[in-house]
């Protein structure tokens, strides 16, 4: 039920999506949204708290504090993979996310504050363990970085299809996304890093 109702509210939107349309296309009885998710706003939160508490989980389980300029650009890669990856696997819900953001929408405010939010204090603190270790300048304002990364990967997500419209890349294409990650990665260290740190640790 979940796949069909996230098919059609990025499709059409919450006010747009029926709770009928949402039942037949899961080929199930309508009386089951009620009883799974007491109707339609608390599936499509249901929608939306999945995705976000996904992020998070990966979020927390990659950003660890780093030990080295090596262990900082391996975990910042693997953060940035999972999510551009989760976008490729969840378009629908991607989609759904882009609108809530635009509209700021009361439905979902809760989620976004207990899931998103915490994604993003989640890569400040992983930004600021490694200002602290000497990794990054200590100059560089982390929330500015941290917001920099974290709104660039969800440009570069939200904005896919025109990315493939006009010049023909995506992030589906697993190439292209290290590509892209690689880049990030550089932009980072070379624009944040503490050079002198990051001499130390060349072989």
């Amino acid at each position: 039920m979940i796949h069909a109702a996230k098919r059609l509210f990025a499709e059409k939107g919450f006010d747009g999506t029926t709770v009928k349309e949402i039942a037949e296309g899961a080929g199930m009885n309508i009386s089951l949204i009620s009883y799974h998710f007491q109707g339609k706003e608390g599936l499509y939160r249901a929608c939306v708290e999945h995705f976000g508490k996904a992020r998070l989980a990966i979020a927390t389980r990659i950003l660890k504090e780093p030990n080295s300029v090596e262990d900082f650009r391996i975990r910042l890669k693997m953060f940035m993979d999972e999510v551009l990856t989760l976008h490729v696997e969840e378009p629908e819900v991607s989609k759904i996310i882009s609108r809530e953001c635009d509209t700021s929408s009361p439905l979902t405010q809760d989620i976004f504050k207990e899931t998103f939010l915490k994604i993003f204090e989640t890569l400040v603190n992983f930004f600021k363990q490694a200002q602290q270790r000497g990794i990054l300048k200590k100059d560089a304002d982390m929330e500015i970085v941290a917001a920099l990364c974290f709104g660039g990967l969800l440009h570069f997500a939200q904005k896919d299809h025109v990315s493939e419209m006009f010049f023909g890349k995506t992030i589906r294409n697993p190439k292209y996304r290290e590509n892209l990650i690689d880049s990030a990665l550089t932009f980072y260290l070379e624009g944040c890093g503490n050079t002198d740190t990051a001499s130390q640790e060349e072989p």
